[in-house]
């Protein structure tokens, strides 16, 4: 397989950065060709994430991107790992720019914030409102979970990543969600990565270890995320009652959803309905007992199990914030968008023990 794909990161300090670099160690056809930061400019890659070092020694990270060397493959993808309102300011700098050039027909982006998440302006206003609205810019960003929209995102040229907390909600409920009507509730329970690599007073390690927080009760900005995906995003048929809460541990995401169906329901006749659903998901599986973390932590799987009592039912979701939560979904897409088999470069089995 020739190295066919290049990969520029924009904000190339963060834990998403770190673990897109890492994972696209083992990819056979990516060529990290660009790493941006307005921090770090001219560290090497080895000072600043120190688990990399014997790796990317000849990239520096720069202020720009050196647009002729990123366009010169069959494939050239752009992954902004910037934070949440800055993220999709810089994108649509860098396409106005790039869109006055001639060669740019092999160009894809890719956005891990917010920024262009949700279709809705008046629920980006509200959930994101330090990030520009950029309307036009928005509506070329396909949504991009493969698991509900792998044919959209292989025509896409343009993909807004999920975030992790609403990824582990919407797997653990898709499969029920066409014809429900009714509240879900959403209980989920994140590790500290998930704020990212700036300290903040929640993510010291003093106050988070031995410690358990609710955050966001009912305000979560992954909210409307999730009933985007779920095909309601005004909460027409679906009342979502969402809480995140803070676990004292790096990695990982561990969603309980329960949610009561029209009709009882048996745990092998609702297995094998999310079996079905997820067929040709291959980062999804359906597993009898309640997911452990430790099974999904440092891999792109996403575990999930059910249980049932007559209309009462309970789904149990399992993944690794920073891998399916993030860099592995966006790596799936990269896949997916340049023709490529969507395991490329992420088969491989979680860390046990963590």
């Amino acid at each position: 397989m020739s190295n066919n794909v290049h990969v520029a990161i924009l904000g190339a300090t963060g834990y998403g950065a770190g673990e897109l670099l890492r994972l696209l160690t083992q990819h056979p056809t990516v060529d990290v060709v660009g790493l941006t930061s307005s921090s770090q400019v001219g560290s090497s890659l080895g000072a600043v994430h120190p688990h990399l070092r014997g790796f990317y020694e000849d990239l520096p990270i720069t202020e720009n991107i050196d647009f002729e060397r990123l366009l010169a493959a069959e494939h050239a993808v752009v992954i902004s790992a910037l934070p949440h309102g800055h993220s999709g300011a810089a994108l649509n700098t860098l396409l106005n720019e790039l869109g006055r050039r001639r060669d740019v027909n092999n160009l894809y982006v890719i956005d891990l914030s917010g920024d262009l998440r949700l279709k809705d302006k008046s629920l980006h206003q509200r959930y994101y409102a330090d990030s520009a609205l950029l309307e036009q810019r928005r509506a070329d960003f396909v949504y991009g979970l493969p698991e509900l929209g792998r044919d959209d995102i292989r025509r896409a040229r343009a993909i807004a990543n999920p975030g992790c907390l609403a990824s582990a909600a919407i797997l653990a409920t898709a499969p029920l969600a066409d014809d429900f009507h009714g509240t879900i509730v959403f209980d989920t329970k994140t590790g500290s990565s998930g704020s990212g690599r700036q300290l903040k007073s929640a993510t010291h390690h003093p106050t988070r270890h031995a410690n358990f927080v609710a955050y966001k009760p009912l305000a979560h900005q992954h909210e409307p995320e999730i009933l985007q995906a779920l095909g309601d995003p005004g909460g027409a048929r679906i009342q979502a009652s969402f809480v995140a809460q803070s676990m004292d541990a790096a990695r990982g995401i561990y969603a309980t959803v329960h949610l009561t169906l029209p009709d009882a329901v048996d745990d092998s006749a609702l297995r094998e309905r999310y079996r079905a659903y997820y067929a040709d998901s291959p980062f999804v599986r359906i597993v009898e007992a309640p997911p452990a973390l430790q099974n999904v932590v440092g891999s792109n799987f996403c575990d999930i199990s059910v249980a049932c009592r007559a209309r009462q039912v309970i789904v149990m979701a399992a993944l690794d914030n920073l891998i399916k939560g993030m860099a592995g979904t966006a790596i799936q897409n990269l896949n997916l968008m340049c023709g490529l088999a969507e395991t490329t470069g992420l088969w491989t089995p979680a860390l046990r023990p963590v």
